[in-house]
């Protein structure tokens, strides 16, 4: 099994290998491809990235601009530099196949429309399946696992920040006031929960507390 970084980054080679070639599909392909990045890649919430608008991206100062989130907070996040290329050249391409294009979303749907959360489930579940990450619902002593859901991407991306500001030597307990601020927690104790998973390397991987906990946090 591999870590789970490297599990992240084989999901979304997945998810991108899902984009239709053709001419009727490729461009909402890309954007939904583009949504599921957000998702591992900054920790947001699957509704973020679908209601995101044009002028929320801000790609001069590489940051997005989230609107009111689930409780009602707004936030500015820097986005990585990565994340900033794959978002660029969604824009490019959908400005090269649709140059009168008037989609308010910075992400676009059909039409007028953003894109439609079941549409991000169903692209991400079919590549869940595709590298063999679908589980039936077991218990393991008192943790319940299931197959991975879009949030699990949040959760992972929480637990592997704050393993990489361990491993960096630096403290995980001082950085969770800006973790729980980008991460638009309401509560503190929301991401003070990461911190005990973080020396359980005889589990599976992060990902398992990531698929146990999905719909929290």
């Amino acid at each position: 099994m591999s870590s789970p970084p490297e599990q992240i980054d084989h999901l979304l080679e997945a998810v991108c290998k899902r984009v239709r070639k053709s001419k009727a599909h490729f461009l909402h392909d890309l954007a939904l491809y583009s949504a599921v990045v957000l998702l591992a890649r900054c920790g947001m919430r699957i509704s973020e990235p679908l209601r995101l608008l044009r002028q929320h991206y801000r790609g001069d100062d590489k940051t997005i601009y989230i609107e009111k989130t689930k409780f009602k907070k707004d936030r500015l996040i820097p986005v990585p530099k990565a994340v900033i290329t794959e978002i660029e050249n969604y824009l490019s391409v959908r400005k090269h196949l649709c140059p009168h294009d008037e989609n308010p979303y910075l992400l676009a749907g059909r039409k007028q429309n953003p894109l439609m959360d079941y549409q991000v489930r169903f692209l991400f579940h079919q590549a869940v399946k595709d590298i063999g990450l679908d589980q039936s619902r077991k218990v393991i002593g008192n943790m319940n696992f299931s197959s991975p859901t879009p949030h699990s991407l949040r959760h992972a991306f929480a637990i592997n920040t704050l393993k990489d500001i361990k491993e960096r030597g630096k403290s995980p307990q001082h950085a969770l006031p800006i973790l729980a601020t980008y991460m638009g927690h309401s509560e503190y104790k929301h991401t003070t929960t990461y911190l005990k998973f973080l020396d359980a390397e005889h589990r599976q991987g992060l990902i398992d507390f990531a698929i146990s906990h999905q719909g929290e946090i």
